[in-house]
């Protein structure tokens, strides 16, 4: 069995090379790797690694043919989600000449995780899905922010949030200040994404639905298991924040979808782009308003009692596996 991961990215040197040293860990043979209008240097940081085959994204003009993909190359200009499912597409043809059996879609700020205390095993892991099953979705578990800097942040944090809405009186809110109407917001402790990533069985006639979801070829619905967890380590520290959102200067308030973006992020790509605050202020603002302190953080460990009886566990999960992993590389800078 061989496998695969596809990621596009975006001045994410800081995160790269340990995604992907991590992944060739855990079982990948190969990882198709996308550069999207990068200006950092990403390219040169990784170029030593055999198993990485690197591109720059590809043309709208590459697959302008295919009236299926035709959402994506219609807004691949706009959109760089758009850009990122034609890459999937585009690793998946090569996935198809190299003999891979299964190909992850995964930003730079995720990793697979498959379980919470020994290292992940992705040769098992898909040697235990049925042959029928065409998709694997990953759940999403996001990093809890809880520190103003990490060095290697995959090594370094071992918190994360499980769920992103929870009922009762368990529901988290973070209040983040707005500089532009001098007003303070009540808004959701989950900042990042919460559909998942998946996984695409080669060979099938599967094509991208979005960067999260995928369909056959015919507009119909895969045959899909879910299983296995997506780390989204998402605005883990002051400097990813800034620079998190900073690549969304450009960005449209809509998705490929038509939905809107959701405020959170609209009001922290302005704050970010044109607040006028400079990178010690934005910092500041960081540690303010998106992490959680020392007694948050205790609060959140805590199990909870409502009604006499039920009881609410903690919302946030401990995860070691990833650690474990890093203890036996080595990066190489």
């Amino acid at each position: 069995m061989k496998i695969a991961v596809v990621l596009t990215v975006k001045n994410e040197k800081r995160l790269l090379r340990n995604n992907l040293l991590y992944h060739d860990a855990i079982g990948v043979d190969r990882i198709f790797l996308y550069f999207d209008n990068t200006t950092d240097h990403g390219k040169e940081s990784i170029s030593d690694l055999e198993f990485v085959t690197i591109n720059d994204s590809v043309s709208a003009k590459k697959y302008g043919h295919l009236y299926y993909l035709e959402k994506f190359t219609s807004q691949a200009i706009e959109h760089h989600t758009a850009r990122q499912c034609l890459n999937t597409f585009d690793a998946q043809q090569l996935c198809e000449k190299e003999g891979i059996d299964w190909l992850i879609s995964l930003d730079a700020d995720e990793l697979i995780c498959t379980h919470f205390i020994e290292p992940s095993n992705l040769k098992s892991f898909f040697k235990e899905i049925a042959e029928n099953v065409e998709v694997v979705n990953f759940n999403t578990l996001e990093v809890l922010q809880q520190r103003e800097s990490y060095g290697n942040v995959f090594l370094e944090e071992t918190l994360f949030k499980q769920n992103r809405k929870l009922k009762n009186s368990r529901a988290i809110y973070k209040k983040l200040f707005n500089p532009f109407t001098e007003t303070s917001t009540k808004f959701s402790w989950w900042y990042g994404q919460h559909l998942g990533k998946g996984a695409i069985r080669i060979g099938r006639d599967i094509i991208p639905h979005n960067v999260h979801r995928f369909k056959r070829l015919d507009g119909s619905k895969t045959e899909t298991v879910n299983k296995g967890n997506i780390l989204h380590y998402h605005a883990y520290d002051a400097a990813d924040f800034i620079k998190k959102f900073t690549n969304f200067r450009n960005r449209p308030n809509t998705f490929l979808s038509g939905n809107k973006v959701e405020s959170i992020k609209l009001l922290l790509r302005d704050i970010v782009n044109t607040s006028g605050m400079d990178a010690a202020e934005l910092k500041e603002y960081f540690k303010e308003n998106l992490l959680f302190t020392e007694a948050e953080v205790q609060d959140l460990k805590k199990e909870k009692t409502y009604f006499l009886f039920k009881k609410l566990p903690s919302p946030i999960t401990e995860i070691f596996s990833v650690q474990e992993v890093f203890k036996n590389i080595i990066p190489i800078k």
